[in-house]
């Protein structure tokens, strides 16, 4: 949980994080934690001229933190790192982000964490009365809207329409006669203040582009090359006329095409547009891994050591007598680090020719394959550690995967720990999504003394577990480390073959601190 986050000696504070907007961060881990939006409070009015206030009825959080992306300056094409936890604490709303592995944040940490030093919510409201609203994003900025929070972004829209303007090209310009010239200026510049002609109404456009020794208002027939261009400049009815029987120079061949091959002109000069690497899917946001407690691999091999019987108390009748006292056990416990790598040869011609999106793409599809590797690895520790719980059924009207996970809660409860988590089958998390969210509260706030804020951090996740089965566990059973700087990009060269090797890198570790407070609970066994 938040309150049990490790406070290294390298973790800066810009100042106490109980209020809203300024934050602390740690550098190593990258993460950022503070207060992000107060309730209760005003804020003074946004660019559109809204006030924001709310409660923690008005406001809504996403289920899943991670949709929630933080960026500088309310800049959302600038994404510096995910939320990984978002909680209605008291009278604000409290939130913890990972940075990402990017230029952008490596920037912020480097250059600008001590002017953009606040934290500020970005919300959408869910109704014409601007009462309720959702959070939808938060930014890095440098001060804000409510009284010690960051600028207070309500996705209001861009009311600024562009003037429209009128174009001429400068051939068009040059071709006409000087004085003409003056005046088609002049009417671009200054419409209102030119007045027309006498004859404009008998004026066209074919009158600017006239063969020379004739004027529009010759009515003797010419199929002449310049005219046949007049007539392509400014076509009419009255000009095609003249072309009907015209001899051998312009008739015989169409003007759309070229050569035997009938190819059009178009087909043969049109430049591709390039459009560069084609949208297949959104990027992957793990779902398992962010339920965990995480750390920092710093050797391949990472040792502790837990209690097998722990130290105990007992009545003590005094004046002299012998305290109590137990047997002692401890064991150690180790895990290794594993890895995982992917590389491919490329053709030097990318670098060559410095064709980077294709190389920049391919580490990313890697980095984003090495992310969901990572997901998988994390869901199969869960499994691995859950130990079984006894379905005790479900009374009638009571849907029985949230009876299930119900039963498991109770049991990590027993442990002395707090449920932060359920991984649901496919089969019953429809179920969940059909459940009223107050009815959910009143549930498990009744199975297990949720409270509203609690709730909003519990997360109900979907997961392939096995059918009809249900897994509630606490954050702090399960670690899961992994290597700063995963994944590692490398590149070599391949002279022989005018190639170049390109290849990803990661290290991951799990380890089950207390498999007792990861619960599996299988609804398809009856007592």
């Amino acid at each position: 949980m938040t309150e049990n986050l490790p406070t290294p000696a390298s973790l800066i504070e810009n100042d106490s994080p109980s209020h809203t907007g300024i934050f602390a961060f740690d550098a190593e881990a990258r993460t950022l934690r503070g207060n992000l939006l107060p309730l209760g409070v005003k804020s003074r009015p946004s660019v559109s001229g809204d006030v924001g206030y709310f409660t923690a009825d008005t406001i809504t959080l996403p289920r899943d933190p991670s949709v929630v992306t933080l960026n500088r300056r309310h800049e959302r094409t600038d994404p510096v790192g995910r939320a990984t936890v978002l909680e209605v604490r008291g009278d604000h709303v409290y939130a913890e982000f990972q940075l990402g592995d990017t230029d952008e944040a490596d920037a912020w940490l480097t250059d600008e964490r001590d002017t953009l030093n606040r934290l500020s919510a970005e919300v959408r409201y869910l109704d014409a009365t601007k009462t309720a609203a959702r959070l939808s994003g938060a930014a890095l900025v440098t001060a804000g809207a409510f009284a010690e929070a960051g600028l207070f972004a309500l996705d209001a829209e861009d009311e600024d329409a562009a003037e429209p303007t009128t174009h001429i090209t400068f051939a068009a310009l040059a071709a006409l006669p000087e004085d003409q010239r003056a005046e088609v200026i002049a009417r671009l510049i200054h419409p209102e203040e030119v007045p027309p002609t006498p004859d404009e109404e008998e004026t066209t456009v074919s009158d600017l582009f006239a063969p020379e020794g004739l004027t529009p208002k010759d009515t003797r027939k010419n199929d002449s090359a310049a005219a046949l261009f007049a007539h392509v400049a400014s076509p009419t009815a009255d000009g095609a006329e003249a072309f009907k029987n015209a001899d051998a120079l312009f008739a015989i061949q169409p003007l759309q095409e070229t050569g035997p091959s009938g190819r059009t002109v178009y087909a043969d000069t049109a430049t591709p547009a390039a459009l560069g690497e084609l949208w297949d899917h959104q990027p992957y946001s793990q779902r398992f891994l962010p339920l965990l407690s995480q750390a920092t691999l710093t050797s391949t091999t990472a040792r502790g050591w837990r209690w097998v019987s722990g130290p105990e108390v007992g009545d003590y009748a005094g004046n002299l007598a012998e305290i109590p006292s137990n047997a002692l056990d401890t064991e150690p416990v180790e895990t290794k680090a594993q890895r995982i790598a992917g590389g491919h040869k490329l053709d030097r011609i990318y670098r060559d020719f410095n064709d980077t999106p294709v190389v920049e793409s391919y580490f990313r599809k890697q980095t984003e394959d090495v992310a969901r590797k990572l997901d998988a690895k994390a869901l199969n520790a869960i499994v691995g550690a859950a130990t079984p719980t006894v379905f005790g059924g479900a009374a009638a009207g009571v849907d029985k995967g949230m009876a299930a996970l119900v039963d498991g809660a109770l049991d990590v409860i027993a442990t002395e720990n707090r449920p932060a988590f359920a991984l649901v089958a496919p089969d019953l998390y429809r179920s969940f999504l059909l459940t009223n969210d107050r009815d959910k509260l009143a549930f498990l706030n009744a199975g297990f003394g949720l409270e509203e804020g609690d709730f909003a951090s519990f997360k109900i996740v979907p997961a392939n577990i096995g059918a009809g089965k249900v897994i509630v566990g606490a954050r702090e059973a399960v670690k899961f480390f992994t290597l700063p700087g995963s994944p590692i990009r490398v590149e070599g060269l391949d002279v022989h073959h005018g190639g170049i090797d390109v290849a990803v890198f990661a290290y991951w570790a799990a380890l089950t601190e207390n498999a007792a407070a990861v619960r599996v609970v299988d609804t398809t066994v009856t007592p």
